[in-house]
């Protein structure tokens, strides 16, 4: 069985006709409270993934109040009117695994893999952390979890190389009162000023069941999950109704170059940042497959250029980050020991000069298309965590409204040929209109200076 899944996968991924492409079967309705539930049975073992999403993140916070979406993630974990101490403690105990939340800039969710039998104790939990979350969050709990975030902030991003880099490119990209401004970690000062009064209008505002997908896979009989899911969220009132922001991407104009000093880097840096796309727009498949092309792995035109040829660098690598708000592509280069990023930026500029005059070849595309189309299909063959099944069902679902959009999705990238390529690299990738950041190491003498 095994075995034929991987066959299944490479066939498909490397070019067999879309007839082939997995179909992920579910079904979905919606309570009357307005929670959209979406059923896949995967009867492969005898586990299941119950995965929610709540259609808030960085994009929903207002000025002042950065860096809320992340801490209620965290307060969620915190104990809920029925289930003490935490969330942790009663999935210890029916042998959960692959349990964790997280908030990026557009959705915050929450997921765990339960044995088949425990999948009541899963719905019970995410509907308790759902309709009582409020009746025990007091002062102390959310200084706890403040005090959590904020370490968090020291630890991921002012106490890491190179970790104040993302926050530049947030701050550049996004400046204020775009919400996205201080990424989605949040500022330190608005995190430690969230007043017990901020978290219950925020919990009221965001985390009703008509802003949220639940999304069940594996083994289970969907008639008995049906009838769990109506006892355990049914009785949850409906929540406001939330306005989808609608807030318009901030453009460069012009280019953007700033040094960046960086005290725990021991190698000079190179960002490079252009504005994005939105998730799922038209362009951004193939701008995903340029990504691949120039910084995906050593095959990549950079690495072979930049690294192993000429070894100026130490890695590269290209992203194209899609947000609801509006995205951007990156670059980022870390040089070799002597190495300068002015010899970093004189080779990846000729290299993206070249793409955009003399355009990429189709196996270029091709190879890249597979590595892609082989990520997305990997997470079919796993029913839940980050990434696998249940997760992609939801990412459908709460942009697009349509958990059934694999097939879809997959010959966005099978669609992509070297003139779409070029045409998103002359496109949005222009010399006039970018963030330079050069990142250069705060020397022990330097650092006395300042």
């Amino acid at each position: 069985m095994f075995l034929r899944s991987i066959v299944a996968v490479c066939a498909v991924a490397f070019g067999a006709r879309a007839a082939a492409d997995p179909e992920i079967k579910f079904e979905k309705y919606q309570l009357p409270n307005g929670l959209t539930v979406i059923l896949s049975e995967d009867h492969r073992l005898p586990q299941v993934a119950v995965d929610i999403w709540y259609h808030v993140g960085a994009a929903n916070q207002t000025p002042g109040k950065s860096g809320f979406a992340h801490l209620f993630e965290h307060m969620m974990f915190s104990g809920s009117k029925h289930i003490q101490p935490t969330a942790f403690k009663l999935l210890e105990q029916v042998g959960a695994s692959q349990v964790n939340g997280t908030t990026n800039d557009d959705r915050t969710n929450y997921f765990e893999v339960v044995p088949s039998s425990e999948l009541p104790s899963a719905l019970w939990l995410e509907s308790d952390r759902m309709g009582f979350l409020l009746d025990t969050l007091d002062e102390q709990k959310l200084k706890v979890q403040r005090d959590v975030v904020s370490n968090e902030r020291r630890q991921s991003y002012e106490n890491r190389p190179y970790g104040t880099t993302q926050l530049e490119i947030c701050d550049l990209l996004y400046p204020k009162p775009h919400p996205y401004f201080n990424c989605v970690i949040g500022d330190i000062a608005d995190i430690q000023s969230a007043s017990p009064a901020d978290i219950r209008a925020f919990f009221r505002q965001y985390y009703g069941p008509n802003n949220a997908s639940l999304a069940i896979v594996g083994d289970f009989d969907p008639q008995v999950a049906k009838q769990q899911i109506e006892q355990f969220f049914g009785p949850i009132p409906r929540g406001p109704e939330v306005v989808r922001p609608s807030v318009p991407q901030p453009l460069l104009t012009g280019v953007i170059r700033k040094r960046v000093d960086d005290k725990l880097a021991e190698l000079p840096q190179l960002v490079l940042v252009w504005n994005g796309l939105k998730r799922f727009a038209d362009d951004e498949a193939s701008g995903d497959v340029l990504a691949e092309i120039l910084g995906g792995g050593k095959t990549s035109r950079f690495y072979q250029s930049l690294v192993f040829d000429k070894r100026v660098a130490s890695s590269i690598s290209a992203n194209n980050p899609t947000l609801e708000l509006g995205g951007y592509f990156e670059v980022t280069a870390t040089a070799n020991q002597g190495r300068t990023v002015a010899e970093l930026q004189l080779l990846v500029q000729a290299i993206l000069d070249d793409v955009r005059k003399n355009g990429v070849t189709e196996q270029e595309v091709e190879r890249a298309r597979r590595n892609i189309l082989a990520n997305t299909l990997r997470s079919v063959e796993r029913i839940g965590g980050f990434g696998g099944k249940a997760d992609l069902l939801n990412t459908y679902e709460t942009f697009l409204g349509d958990p059934g959009f694999l097939p879809r999705d997959l010959a966005r990238y099978r669609a992509v040929t070297p003139a779409s390529v070029q045409a998103f690299a002359n496109k949005w990738l222009r010399d006039d209109r970018r963030i330079e950041l050069d990142v250069e190491p705060l020397t022990g003498a330097a650092q006395g200076e300042k």
